[in-house]
């Protein structure tokens, strides 16, 4: 009996968290409720999405300028850089995934973010490769729902699997080139002044920096979602984050994408992934930033 009541308690907690997680991207914002969607998370973080429908893949030893011609990219931030998209992109030749240890033929949703529909990082990545630019595209995901800047950075909820993800990249041989941070709409809904963001953003990209990977990060500026309009607060925030000498370069500006290309107000619509996966190949094709160290 005892065991049953528990098995239902948590069902219930779940099934609040996801409501949650729902009500809080698209319409509220409360902390309350945005907690609710932290209890989500973690429970997505623990357990091993099942990667049945994915093609195991290996990559051969490359050096010199195959090595240069290899995108390794960390991919992060809430639902906008996971699988919040109205529909699957198509897979491309050369465009892998990396999640817990093991190496796929990239295809939507990716396995390292929450969300069950379309990314931008598979058309961006096809994208990368059809241009000549690149021979090969891995993508390492993680990223979040409605999620606050806080919870990447220390004592935040999801700074401990942030790093996890980033020291089992490198454990398996991958030396990240670009790291893609797109957020700020759960900051720009639940009114977080700038200087936070910049404290928080710093703190966060310290403790990466601590793992040794010295990639240049590219900061988007997000702050679009649903009832909520353009954060300038935000938005300005993540503007001054900019400084190349640190690594630290603009991403595109991904506010430029209005209601007509979100499906439901917040998260992008079919035509609307194509145009951020445009907007942020033009991001990292004109400021590609000081390449890391060997």
């Amino acid at each position: 009996m005892q065991s049953r009541l528990i098995a239902a308690s948590v069902l219930v907690c779940a099934l609040a968290a996801f409501a949650g997680g729902i009500l809080f991207e698209h319409y509220v914002g409360a902390d309350a409720v945005m907690d609710w969607a932290g209890l989500r998370d973690a429970w997505f973080m623990h357990q091993s999405r099942s990667a049945g429908d994915r093609k195991a893949a290996s990559l051969p030893v490359v050096a010199g300028a195959a090595a240069e011609r290899t995108m390794v990219a960390f991919v992060f931030g809430q639902s906008n850089a996971g699988n919040g998209g109205e529909s699957a992109g198509p897979p491309h030749p050369g465009v892998f995934e990396f999640y817990r240890g093991h190496l796929y033929e990239a295809r939507d949703p990716l396995l390292g973010a929450t969300g069950d529909g379309g990314s931008i990082w598979l058309r961006f990545a096809g994208k990368a490769v059809a241009s000549g630019a690149y021979d090969r595209v891995i993508l390492v995901p993680f990223a979040f729902g409605p999620s606050t800047v806080a919870r990447f950075a220390p004592g935040g909820s999801l700074n401990a699997g942030l790093l996890a993800t980033i020291a089992d990249a490198r454990a398996n041989g991958l030396r990240f080139t670009h790291l893609l941070w797109e957020q700020g709409e759960a900051d720009a809904m639940a009114k977080t002044p700038g200087p936070v963001y910049r404290e928080k953003f710093n703190a966060m990209l310290a403790s990466i920096r601590r793992e040794g990977v010295a990639a240049p990060i590219f900061v988007a500026r997000a702050t679009r979602c649903a009832k909520v309009r353009p954060s300038g607060e935000i938005g300005d925030a993540q503007r001054s984050l900019v400084d190349p000498p640190a690594g630290v370069l603009a991403g595109p500006d991904l506010d430029r994408l209005g209601l007509a290309d979100r499906y439901d107000g917040c998260h992008f619509s079919t035509e609307g992934l194509d145009r951020a996966a445009d907007l942020w190949l033009d991001a990292i094709g004109t400021e590609r930033g000081p390449p890391p160290p060997r």
